[in-house]
């Protein structure tokens, strides 16, 4: 289920954007932007039975033209689920024309994940964004218009695990 994140959410919040795995593709939060955020309503939360699991937050570029600014989940199984819950939020309750994002050209887990849900590929930004590490890094910027979101058929199925004998 999905629902604005609300202050008692911060410190999961927080905690799921900081881990070690993440770090290498989000980008930090600056001091008071998850509160910020919060008060805003533009941080979402997804929930697995009435637990925390997941959070995005959602910035405005320009009027109906929405940013998918930060994306994570806490284990793999709920990121398709809370995207679907996140587009039809975004297209239906908060109008929006057009939803954007981009993630680093190394993360072919994410760009796969996000394709498969039905983004387009618009470019590449060269060494867009500075890693903890140091390194600049490529970012590819994607996006989704509400008439794609409207008119796009299932996502295919996740592949079946490969077994080995």
């Amino acid at each position: 289920m999905i629902r604005v994140a609300q202050p008692l959410d911060a410190e999961f919040i927080r905690a799921l954007w900081l881990r070690a795995d993440n770090r290498v593709f989000l980008d930090p939060p600056a001091e008071g932007q998850i509160e910020e955020a919060i008060a805003g309503g533009d941080l979402l939360l997804w929930l697995d039975a009435a637990e925390p699991v997941g959070f995005a937050l959602i910035v405005e570029w320009l009027p109906r033209v929405l940013g998918l600014r930060e994306f994570a989940v806490s284990r793999p199984g709920p990121g398709r689920p809370f995207l679907e819950a996140l587009m039809t939020e975004v297209f239906t309750r908060r109008q929006a024309h057009r939803l954007g994002l981009d993630c680093t050209a190394d993360n072919s887990r994410a760009l796969r994940f996000f394709e498969s849900a039905g983004f387009q590929r618009e470019g590449v930004w060269r060494e867009c964004w500075q890693r903890p590490d140091g390194d600049w890094v490529d970012c590819v910027f994607m996006s989704m218009l509400e008439r794609e979101w409207q008119t796009r058929g299932p996502w295919p199925p996740l592949a079946a695990p490969v077994r080995s004998s």
